[in-house]
């Protein structure tokens, strides 16, 4: 179990789906089409836990139709292209915040990615990420546990995550390991 909730994007194979199931992730998604349908299949098959969902862009809107998941996440500058019907994680800059805000607010199910351009925690970052999370469920996305401790001691409906690609088989290495160990609760 983790102390918050935590999605993890770029999921390309079957060892990171299982790790990060079995370490208590919440949601799971996949890029399309880089993952294809019976990739995406073979994995739900072998994985339970967690919701799946696609990353998808404008290009790719007809794949909405081939691909079952329980959300999608998409960058905030394609959120017109998609015909929202579910939960949602829309990518956004702490740079483009302002001009998306109007655009997505009339968004149900939204949960706001925000991609912090900052190392470490300033007075400005933090007070942004708490004027978001009072409109949105705010999941930040982070790539080390540098300022997780202080991260977790905001508002925050949880943790966002990228996996990392296979060189084999079997053989991968597990750079968000690290952060959900230090989020795992004992």
């Amino acid at each position: 179990m983790l102390k918050t909730k935590v999605k993890v994007s770029n999921i390309t194979n079957l060892s990171e789906a299982r790790y990060c199931a079995g370490m208590g992730v919440d949601y799971l998604s996949f890029p399309v089409p880089l993952v294809s349908l019976e990739v995406y299949r073979e994995i739900a098959s072998w994985v339970t836990g967690p919701q799946f969902g696609i990353e998808i862009d404008a290009d790719h809107i007809p794949l909405l139709n081939d691909y079952p998941f329980d959300f999608i996440e998409i960058a905030s500058s394609d959120i017109l292209s998609v015909p929202f019907t579910s939960e949602k994680f829309i990518r956004i800059q702490t740079k483009d915040w302002p001009q998306q805000r109007a655009a997505i607010r009339h968004l149900k199910n939204t949960n706001v990615i925000v991609e912090l351009a900052v190392s470490s925690p300033d007075e400005a970052t933090i007070q942004f990420i708490k004027n978001v999370a009072t409109e949105f469920n705010i999941f930040i996305k982070i790539e080390n546990n540098a300022w997780l401790s202080t991260l977790l001691q905001l508002p925050v409906a949880g943790f966002s995550l990228e996996g990392n690609h296979e060189s084999k088989p079997g053989l991968k290495e597990y750079p968000l390991s690290e952060i959900l160990e230090q989020l795992d609760v004992d």
